[in-house]
């Protein structure tokens, strides 16, 4: 079987002692990535279907800042790679997320990955008064981040820059990063924009697998992308390929039939009987199709950050596929 790596999103919105404990016991293990959330509201119930039971609960529920989390998980692990899964360009300029992405890569000794998205979570911009806008403004300012984030960290600068949203005069930048080339991942599937967008100035992408996508959609989006890849002139291979799954070993088969039913709540109903959710069975046969496609990553959304049950998790998931 190829070889394919694990990534682990670890939620901000579990307490210190428990993300550091559960990315302390991960460094360790066999997982390539951890990722953190960059929101400032938790996500909606639907993007965290395991830890919260209502919208009211998710929004009004507790959630540490993404990449201050980052710079403190840096200094204590010693090997994984670390990253947001994704930072909104919304958020910040793309020059002091530069700088901050650099300065986490700096602690950790060169092991940053720097995830980027349009952005997407109406009621936390409105919420803190950060502009979203349209899907195509989104779309544009998403674009022009990523050529500014390029730009900056390919180095050597000074950095000139104009733009609809960005704007770069002269900007010095050092020190570069500590790894030779810090990678740049975006998020989504948009075909017409963003995945266009990947072709031209992203070193990985990430998509959904299930519940927010399907084997299928991906199957397609990677064709569209090695097609966008070859009209800019690139390898497609060249890009990296990860893809979120939400899955997690349940032991209970009760409560793996509920998470089912509550995660899939609005899929067809075989397809949210297939979820990942239960035996290690069903999260192996999950993976494999996307072995099979050639995907680097798995991106595990949802497991429970108890450490017996990561190393159990390791032992009958991961191992399966060394």
């Amino acid at each position: 079987m190829p070889r394919i790596h694990f990534g682990l999103e670890i939620p901000n919105t579990q307490p210190w002692e428990v993300l550091r404990a559960a990315a302390l016991r991960a460094d360790g293990q066999r997982w390539r990535t951890l990722w953190a959330y960059d929101h400032l509201l938790p996500c909606t119930a639907e993007e965290l279907p395991l830890t919260v039971v209502s919208a009211d609960e998710c929004e009004a529920g507790p959630i540490l800042e993404g990449w201050t989390l980052l710079a403190a998980l840096a200094a204590l692990t010693r090997r994984v790679r670390l990253g947001c899964m994704v930072s909104p360009a919304s958020f910040r300029p793309p020059g002091l997320l530069a700088k901050m992405a650099v300065t986490v890569d700096h602690v950790s000794q060169g092991r940053v990955d720097l995830g980027l998205g349009a952005g997407w979570h109406e009621r936390e911009h409105e919420a803190f008064g950060i502009p979203l806008g349209d899907l195509r403004e989104r779309s544009d300012r998403l674009e022009e981040a990523t050529q500014v984030l390029r730009q900056l960290l390919s180095g050597p600068g000074p950095s000139d820059f104009q733009g609809r949203f960005f704007r770069l005069v002269q900007a010095p930048f050092a020190p570069p990063p500590r790894q030779a080339h810090l990678p740049l991942l975006v998020a989504g599937g948009g075909e017409k924009r963003t995945l266009r967008t990947v072709a031209r100035h992203a070193d990985a992408c990430n998509l959904y697998g299930n519940v927010f996508g399907s084997l299928s959609e991906v199957r397609h989006k990677l064709r569209v992308l090695d097609e966008l890849c070859r009209e800019a002139g690139r390898d497609p291979g060249q890009v990296r390929r990860t893809v979120t799954l939400y899955g997690d070993v349940v032991e209970d088969p009760r409560r793996a039939r509920e998470l089912r039913a509550w995660l899939g709540q609005h899929l067809p109903e075989d397809e949210a009987e297939a979820l990942p959710l239960g035996e290690p069975s069903r999260l192996i046969e999950a993976v494999e199709p996307y072995v099979a496609l050639g995907v680097d990553e798995i991106v595990l959304n949802g497991p429970a950050l108890d450490l017996e049950h990561l190393d159990r998790l390791e032992r009958q998931v991961l191992a399966a596929f060394d």
